[in-house]
């Protein structure tokens, strides 16, 4: 991870960005019908006013001036972050780049006093999935998208105490042997 550099940004820059996230999702399937798809909703949602950026994080991995990866989050009601992409370059993984934007999401969840850190995943995306349940989140949940197919939901939950009440909730039981027998 040398010479990388991590800077939140109110957008990310372009073309760059665009070029980024499709070498990043270049081993997707492409779908025509998914263009189609979302070439249509944003058609609809054309006529209505922007939806605020109030709350958005983004963050950018740089090597000197060169986006390599990013990843953005937003609020999702009152106390959770949903962390909805993010990427790095194939030329760029396994290098820890992916681990510490989410880090970085991490601490900017904890300073805003967020309680949760969400997130979904392609069910077969399994460095990514990997790389956050080593960072303590836990699958959280499985639902199929119409759009994405198969996902795991994945939680982090910030405070200490609020792990301790899910680690108490989740236990594992088994039946106890009777005092009568």
């Amino acid at each position: 991870m040398n010479n990388i550099t991590f800077r939140v940004v109110d957008q990310f820059p372009e073309p760059a960005f665009s070029a980024l996230t499709e070498e990043a999702f270049s081993d997707y399937e492409a779908s025509e019908l998914l263009t189609d798809v979302a070439n249509e909703e944003a058609a609809a949602r054309s006529g209505t006013p922007n939806a605020t950026d109030e709350g958005v994080l983004r963050i950018g991995a740089f090597r000197g001036d060169v986006l390599v990866g990013w990843t953005f989050a937003r609020p999702e009601g009152a106390s959770h972050l949903y962390m909805i992409n993010s990427g790095v370059t194939p030329a760029e993984r396994r290098q820890g780049i992916y681990s510490e934007l989410v880090r970085l999401v991490l601490e900017h969840a904890k300073s805003r006093g967020y309680v949760a850190v969400l997130s979904r995943h392609a069910a077969n995306n399994n460095a990514v999935i990997v790389a956050k349940l080593k960072l303590g989140f836990f699958v959280s949940g499985f639902e199929y998208s119409e759009v994405y197919g198969p996902l795991v939901r994945l939680t982090f939950l910030v405070t200490e105490l609020r792990r301790t009440l899910y680690r108490s909730r989740s236990s594992p039981i088994r039946r106890a042997k009777r005092r009568d027998a």
